[in-house]
């Protein structure tokens, strides 16, 4: 059940008369649980049972943190928590790759011995919610909540369907307080605000996201057939397609959240406007740079333990960050360029910032760091888009070499013209940051953009192409 799909609009608009007519507040977020968990029954149901015992079993483990007197038990409940939430991620996700590497190991050693490899079904929104699930635990082992004695609030929390499937990473700190607003019906100033960020949300993906991708999706699935040129041309489509991919998804699940009264965090900001790597990740994938650096760079040692383990800290968060999105050695190279590329640039500020300051902090310094951290970000994206390393150094290669190919890539004139328009959105949140999308004061004017944008999307929609992130 697709965001963009008929049947969540179906779903959708059923969860909402559901909020607003139920007779007491209880039958609300009763009926809103049972939503949420249709919605994930609809996307794999097998795995319902794993993801309510995995609620439950941190539920239990966060009550007993905050009891216990002993800092042992405390410590060793909190590492069993964070062992069975990372455990369930380790056998879903990466069983099957290490197996199949530790195999690669042993054939080049001439043993002649081969594990089996397992291929298992990933469980839907395992990597999104396992986070959630820690930084829970981890946040009352540390003091900074008090855990909910309330299941049922629990539950909603890791099930609330805008978020279950692909983030944003919210916090339980963030969202468990807003919970009690379920209570209540959905109000009109919610509906509307919520209704016009997933509008926006739904552009974003069917309009400009879909439209790169066929050029994207060329090259990178032909890449032997296109010239240079067009491998150029594939790639900055390739960038533009995961951004409006995925921030529109994460901008529609702001948008639901806002329709029942919760509020998630904004989750992108403009990251092409970069100038540094490090900017680049407060304003990409936000949630999950806030969840890699207070669990993990921050424990690691941060930047407060000397040179030497500020460049471990932030080499090893952003690895491990790469990996966290499949089980494959190209996510691990593209988390490797970004982890090496923030260390480099720290450790190049610590020793020469101050005697270059007058020429980065003028308009050619700041050019000149736009363009690096641009070259560096599309260099790592051919890492990511690829299904192997031999396939991310060949699109490199045939990308430097200058050579024409024997197909053209056609570029139609709406994608051009998209191009053009996602520069000059680009163009605006550099010039006018705080530059909002006009939008009509009178709730009959907003009700009627809203679903003028929204049956616009879906005539433009070609099909109900799944979102990237879906595959983490």
């Amino acid at each position: 059940m697709l965001f963009i799909s008929d049947e969540f609009f179906v779903f959708l608009v059923l969860a909402l008369l559901g909020a607003a007519v139920a007779p007491s507040a209880r039958i609300r977020v009763w009926l809103l649980v049972g939503f949420c968990v249709w919605f994930y029954a609809s996307w794999s149901l097998p795995f319902m049972g794993l993801l309510a015992a995995n609620i439950v079993a941190d539920y239990f483990l966060a009550l007993g943190i905050h009891r216990s007197g002993s800092a042992l038990r405390r410590c060793v409940m909190v590492t069993a928590s964070v062992t069975m939430n990372l455990g369930m991620l380790g056998v879903f996700k990466y069983a099957g790759f290490a197996a199949s590497t530790t195999n690669d190991v042993l054939h080049l050693l001439g043993t002649g011995v081969a594990l089996p490899v397992p291929h298992l079904l990933l469980p839907l929104g395992i990597s999104f919610y396992v986070f959630q699930a820690i930084s829970y635990t981890v946040d009352v082992y540390r003091g900074l909540l008090d855990p909910t004695r309330n299941l049922r609030k629990l539950a909603t929390f890791i099930l609330f369907f805008p978020h279950l499937v692909s983030g944003p990473i919210v916090r339980a700190a963030e969202i468990l307080p807003q919970l009690d607003r379920l209570e209540r019906p959905p109000t009109l100033d919610d509906l509307t605000a919520g209704a016009k960020d997933f509008v926006i949300g739904f552009a974003r993906k069917v309009v400009f996201a879909d439209a790169f991708a066929q050029l994207a999706d060329a090259t990178f699935d032909h890449t032997a057939a296109y010239g240079s040129l067009n491998l150029w041309i594939g790639l900055f489509a390739y960038a533009l397609q995961i951004y409006f991919d995925f921030s529109g998804y994460s901008q529609m699940a702001v948008g639901l959240a806002r329709m029942f009264g919760i509020h998630f965090p904004d989750n992108f900001d403009s990251p092409y406007i970069a100038r540094s790597l490090q900017e680049f990740w407060r304003r990409w994938h936000i949630s999950l740079s806030r969840f890699l650096r207070d669990y993990l760079y921050i424990p690691l040692g941060g930047s407060r333990h000397g040179t030497g383990r500020t460049l471990f800290a932030m080499s090893a968060t952003m690895l491990i960050g790469g990996f966290w999105h499949g089980a494959n050695w190209t996510f691990v190279v593209w988390g490797a360029i970004h982890g090496f590329g923030q260390a480099g640039a720290w450790l190049y500020r610590e020793r020469f910032r101050t005697a270059h300051a007058a020429f980065w902090d003028s308009p050619l310094g700041n050019f000149a760091g736009w363009t690096l951290t641009m070259t560096t970000v599309m260099v790592a994206w051919v890492f990511f888009r690829s299904l192997t390393l031999g396939a991310s150094v060949d699109y490199l290669s045939r990308m430097f070499a200058g050579e024409a190919g024997t197909a053209t890539l056609g570029v139609s004139s709406l994608q051009f013209g998209l191009f053009g328009a996602a520069v000059a959105l680009h163009l605006v949140a550099y010039l006018r940051p705080q530059a909002q999308v006009p939008w009509p004061k009178a709730p009959f004017l907003q009700g009627l953009a809203v679903g003028a944008a929204y049956f616009g999307c879906v005539a433009v929609k070609q099909a109900d192409a799944p979102f990237i992130y879906f595959n983490f």
